[in-house]
């Protein structure tokens, strides 16, 4: 498989993936990838995030189209909803399966996880550079002060989440507990979500009253990886305008997720991050794809990396025929199918944890074992094209088809970390 072939399967995904038109609710242009047609019609942040950067590298102006979409429906306060309901009237039947909070009929009143300063620099990089950067930065700044004064209430440097879903990991078993889930069902799973949002739904979905409730109170090791890499990206685009102020504060927000992250959910006995749970901050010790994702950042030690790669490398976890599955092979609520329930993230490999993964590798020096993750990647788009997720140990494509995040692979084999 060569990148001109890549290529071309992904500009074909992102043109039958297009949506174009005029909102009849703002009168507002949008012009996104979606993440399936099947199922996934509208805009989701961190799939456009993701879809943003795949686009960089052959068209940095639909890449600029995605990133204006999330942005035009950005809140007085920076915050920028989960998902955009640009056509809704033409999907009111989807819409009424989804369990979602809505801020309006059309905007979620749910966060995703941060990647947006990572897609704005990848845009900016392969395309107008510094001008479109003068652009988008006091929206982009915008965004990540509202996730540091809204969504760190405790100031200890990490981010929470009130939602399982906030996190983009719906069904991850590390949730199973503490939401109480009794057996990994569709319907437990709604149940679960109506336990947390409905008291929500009756404090006006206040955040400072949602954190009093500590229904739902996770301080995600995922989410706080993406968005310590993503403040020093930030940081760096702000120097790169020759905004001191900015680079000075954003790296030192960086610097103090990674700090947290190390101090408060690193666990030295079994080397492995957990996330904190409620407001009493209790280790989810379940064994995920997200204890590894601080392999990204640079402010942890070799001894760190090297647990952490101890992990990916040994077959009874994570080393499997398709790497990385998003469960540790060895949990109990290990699933690697999944196959006929709408249940995700209890086990099937996935792309944007592989494309996290594979930069944290390369940073690290571990270039081998991040190249064996790309070519096992390369052979699942191979067999199965572009799908939602794959079974890690048989390779078969499973969730929604043409799902347009697992595209970024056209970044993993044409990283820069």
């Amino acid at each position: 498989m060569t990148t001109a072939w890549l290529r071309d399967q992904v500009a074909d995904l992102y043109t039958r993936n297009r949506q174009q038109g005029t909102a009849t609710w703002s009168g507002s242009e949008y012009d996104f990838v979606c993440p399936s047609t099947v199922t996934y019609p509208f805009q989701w942040f961190w799939d456009s995030c993701f879809h943003a950067i795949a686009l960089s590298h052959f068209d940095a102006g639909r890449a600029e189209s995605e990133i204006a979409g999330l942005l035009a429906n950005q809140q007085d306060d920076g915050f920028i909803p989960h998902v955009i309901f640009w056509q809704r009237e033409r999907f009111e039947a989807s819409v009424s399966t989804y369990a979602i909070a809505f801020r309006t009929n059309w905007l979620s009143d749910q966060m995703q996880p941060p990647l947006l300063a990572e897609a704005v620099e990848a845009t900016a990089r392969r395309g107008r550079g510094t001008e479109y950067l003068a652009e988008v930065l006091p929206a982009l700044r915008r965004f990540y002060d509202w996730c540091h004064d809204v969504r760190d209430p405790d100031g200890d440097g990490l981010i929470a989440v009130l939602q399982a879903d906030e996190t983009g990991l719906d069904h991850s078993p590390k949730f199973d507990d503490y939401l109480g889930i009794a057996a990994p069902t569709d319907e437990e799973f709604l149940a679960g979500w109506h336990r947390v949002a409905d008291p929500y739904a009756k404090a006006d979905r206040r955040p400072a009253e949602m954190f009093s409730l500590d229904r739902f109170v996770v301080e995600d090791v995922m989410v706080n990886t993406i968005y310590a890499e993503n403040l020093r990206v930030l940081a760096d685009l702000c120097r790169l305008v020759g905004d001191d102020e900015g680079d000075s504060r954003y790296r030192a927000r960086a610097e103090a997720t990674t700090r947290a992250l190390v101090d408060k959910c690193w666990d030295s006995d079994r080397g492995l991050f957990f996330d904190l749970a409620g407001i009493a901050e209790r280790h989810l010790e379940v064994n995920t794809v997200t204890s590894l994702f601080p392999l990204l950042l640079t402010g942890i030690t070799n001894d760190v990396v090297e647990r952490l790669v101890g992990h990916l490398t040994d077959p009874a976890e994570y080393d499997a025929p398709f790497p990385v599955p998003s469960v540790a092979m060895s949990e109990e609520g290990y699933d690697p199918g999944v196959v006929g329930r709408n249940l995700v993230w209890r086990g099937p490999t996935w792309m944007n944890s592989n494309w996290y993964l594979v930069r944290g590798l390369r940073r690290h020096g571990h270039t081998d074992l991040a190249d064996r993750i790309v070519d096992r990647s390369i052979e699942l788009v191979r067999r199965n094209g572009f799908r939602e997720y794959y079974n890690p140990e048989t390779g078969e494509g499973n969730g929604a088809p043409d799902f347009s995040w697992t595209a970024i692979i056209l970044d993993m084999v044409e990283i820069d970390t």
